[in-house]
């Protein structure tokens, strides 16, 4: 076979092994193992706000109402013995928020007292039983209280001061001498009275358990003299320390 014929059988198998190779790439391919697509990432949902705490400066509630009880502890003198405050005193009244931080109240104050009747109190010997004196005075005033709030969130701590009028009764009762039924106060009586102005600061806090409901505590100092004449000579200090709680209502 001359050299020409072998070239041509080279050439002939290069073709047809070129042929084979190009049918075959698209089974490879076909066999080939896919590659993972990227899955796309879902969005981010937004996080839930935290709700912030009621915020009574954006309240558009005014006028308010409020009451409750208060302890005493009273103020002492010196020309009396045994002074001691009720454990129930009442102050309640109304209020106008004139900003977030300032408002204006007007209360009503009854509080109550016992003492050791002193012998200037003491009805003539021989009109009443023995130990049955029994001596008191209760106070009954309105005032005026401005007061400055610092709000933080539902709670609303204050400050403020104010002055009142007052009516003050000082009254020793005592049984009949020789009562044996329904002796209450059947004996004499020795009453005085006195008008004062009197002034008080107040410290407290509201905590908002809605936007209009209120738990209020307080401490109120009230100084407040009154004289009751001869029956009690020298001025008295009838005011004292209250420890009030109550419920306040806006509208």
């Amino acid at each position: 076979m001359n050299t020409a014929s072998h070239y041509r059988q080279y050439c002939a198998a290069v073709l047809i092994t070129a042929a084979l190779g190009v049918c075959a790439l698209p089974q490879a391919h076909a066999q080939t193992e896919p590659q993972p697509v990227a899955q796309p990432q879902p969005m981010a949902q937004p996080q839930p706000v935290a709700q912030p705490l009621l915020d009574m400066a954006a309240s558009s509630a005014r006028f308010y109402a409020f009451g409750g009880f208060a302890a005493l502890y009273a103020d002492e003198n010196s020309q009396l013995q045994g002074e001691s405050g009720s454990p129930i005193n009442l102050i309640a009244g109304g209020g106008y928020r004139f900003s977030p931080n300032l408002a204006a109240e007007l209360n009503i104050l009854v509080a109550f007292r016992t003492l050791d009747t002193p012998q200037t109190a003491q009805p003539p010997a021989g009109t009443y039983a023995a130990g049955t004196l029994d001596s008191n005075i209760w106070t009954v005033g309105i005032a005026a209280t401005l007061k400055y709030r610092f709000i933080v969130g539902r709670v609303a701590p204050y400050i403020g001061g104010g002055v009142g009028y007052y009516y003050s009764n000082f009254l020793t009762t005592s049984e009949a001498t020789g009562c044996v039924n329904n002796c209450d106060d059947t004996g004499p009586r020795v009453e005085a009275s006195s008008n004062d102005f009197g002034a008080h600061v107040v410290g407290g806090a509201d905590y908002h358990f809605t936007a209009k409901d209120v738990l209020a505590v307080e401490i109120r100092y009230l100084k407040l003299k009154a004289d009751f004449g001869a029956v009690v000579p020298g001025d008295i200090d009838v005011g004292g320390t209250f420890f009030w709680m109550g419920y306040r209502r806006y509208f």
